[in-house]
C-alpha cells in the first residue's frame, strides 16, 4: 500500500466541515504555447502569492487516488465565466503542465481584497508535475484530465544504431 504525504488524521481535520480554516487549492498550468502562466485559486477572490495575481475562480478538483490497481487520474473543472481562461485551456495542443498546492486560509489577510499573505504561506500540501491530457468544455464549464506523463507513450529507441550513424558497428 502506497504511503501519503499528509497523515489522515490532518487530512480528515483539514478537511472537516467545522474546521475554522478552509483549504485554497493554487492551481498553476503551464505551457510554452501560453503567454503567460495562467495563475488560478479556488476562491471567489483573488489572492496575492509568490509575488504574483492569482485569479480568483471556484473551480472543482479530485486529488488522485491511491488505489495501486489503477492508473492515477483526476479531473479539474473550471466554470467558463472568464472566456479567456476556458478558450486558452482548450487551444493548448499536447499536455500542459501543472502544479497544485493547497495552502490554508490563516495564511492569508482575509480582510483586504486582493488577498495577502500574512508572513510566509507555509504549503499543507504540494502536487508538482502532473500533466493536463485533454480539455473539454461548453458554455457553462471546461473540463480536464489529470495524470501524470505517459511515458509509454513515448518513442524507443529515440536513437537507432543505423551504419550511417554509426558507421563503426558495421565492419
Amino acid at each position: 500500500m502506497s504511503e501519503r504525504d499528509i497523515p489522515a488524521a490532518t487530512r480528515a481535520s483539514l478537511e472537516d466541515a467545522a474546521s475554522p480554516d478552509a483549504l485554497l487549492a493554487f492551481l498553476l498550468v503551464e505551457h510554452p504555447a501560453l503567454a503567460e502562466p495562467i495563475r488560478l485559486v479556488c476562491d471567489p477572490l483573488d489572492y496575492l502569492y509568490q509575488g504574483e495575481k492569482w485569479t480568483g475562480i471556484v473551480f472543482g478538483y479530485t486529488i488522485l487516488d491511491d488505489a495501486e490497481e489503477a492508473v492515477a487520474a483526476a479531473e479539474i473543472t473550471l466554470p467558463n465565466v472568464d472566456r479567456r481562461i476556458g478558450q486558452a485551456l482548450r487551444e493548448i495542443t499536447g499536455e500542459a503542465r501543472l502544479t497544485l498546492s493547497l495552502l490554508s486560509t490563516a495564511d492569508f489577510d482575509l480582510s483586504v481584497v486582493p488577498r495577502e499573505p500574512v508572513g510566509t504561506p507555509g504549503v499543507i500540501h504540494h502536487m508538482p508535475g502532473y500533466v493536463l491530457k485533454s480539455v473539454t468544455g461548453d458554455a457553462v464549464q471546461v473540463t480536464g484530465q489529470v495524470g501524470l506523463h505517459d511515458y509509454s507513450q513515448e518513442p524507443w529507441p529515440c536513437v537507432s544504431a543505423t551504419q550511417a550513424r554509426l558507421p563503426g558497428l558495421y565492419r
